[in-house]
């Protein structure tokens, strides 16, 4: 007999971190971190879910960008049978597949969510000139008091730190040229999507998150099952992080590819 843990357990232990009825949070998550589930990536979700309703909204990533997105290689995605990678988790692709979720219309970098506000976060995301820039699910958590959960996953795993990218326009995240890529929505429509999509060559080093967020208390560390989870205030996580951004737009950078970035610089 197995001895796992349970949706009340996953409760219990997300208020304890601070995902409360009426928050707005976007996961990031290791289903194998927590340890054996009862019922698995579909229990962690009902308790998510249960936790934050009725009015609350959980969003999950539902990304499928590649290093070989680009003009010549232009993106494509399907809002119903295009899944969630494999490197993002199967909560994310259980989460995609969960009746009544939306998914918003861009071919690189959507968000699904269900809840309160599902529509509210996924609409418009296609009309954004950047991935996880203004006007995408990313920035609007921020400006609408919303939460990032990294549930048993680190910072490397924020993809609203790409949004702070964006915001500072770092001059080493997207690529030069416009790409038009083809998102495919629920009726079957094709819409062009015009951005300027991520640049994969410079390694990040987003674990330097963790010491200005705590020093500003904009983030809660508290273990769910045996997984070792984050909550951020992705307002404060702005106010925070941003200036140093636009100080030292280098700054996220791994220290080996800041060296090579500037490298590259000279003439």
């Amino acid at each position: 007999m197995h001895l796992g843990i349970d949706k009340g357990s996953i409760v219990q232990h997300l208020r304890r971190l601070g995902v409360t009825k009426g928050k707005d949070v976007l996961v990031h998550s290791s289903l194998s971190s927590i340890g054996w589930v009862e019922g698995g990536a579909d229990t962690v979700i009902e308790a998510l879910l249960a936790a934050v309703s009725p009015a609350g909204t959980i969003l999950m990533p539902a990304l499928n960008g590649s290093p070989q997105d680009s003009p010549q290689n232009p993106p494509r995605m399907d809002v119903n049978s295009t899944t969630c990678p494999e490197w993002i988790g199967v909560i994310p692709e259980t989460f995609r597949r969960r009746a009544g979720v939306r998914r918003s219309l861009h071919p690189t970098h959507s968000v699904t969510a269900l809840g309160a506000r599902a529509e509210f976060y996924t609409e418009g995301h296609e009309r954004c000139q950047t991935p996880c820039g203004e006007g995408s699910p990313y920035v609007k958590l921020m400006e609408n008091r919303g939460y990032i959960l990294l549930l048993g996953c680190n910072q490397q795993s924020n993809t609203s730190l790409h949004a702070l990218e964006e915001l500072a326009q770092v001059p080493y995240h997207l690529q030069n040229e416009w790409t038009e890529g083809v998102v495919i929505d629920a009726e079957g429509r094709e819409i062009v999507v015009r951005n300027r999509l991520h640049l994969w060559r410079w390694e990040r080093d987003f674990t330097k998150a963790d010491e200005p967020l705590r020093h500003a208390g904009a983030m809660h560390e508290e273990m769910v099952g045996n997984a070792y989870c984050r909550l951020i205030d992705a307002c404060a996580m702005r106010q925070v992080l941003l200036p140093i951004l636009n100080t030292d737009p280098l700054w996220l950078l791994a220290d080996r590819a800041r060296e090579q970035f500037v490298r590259s610089l000279r003439p």
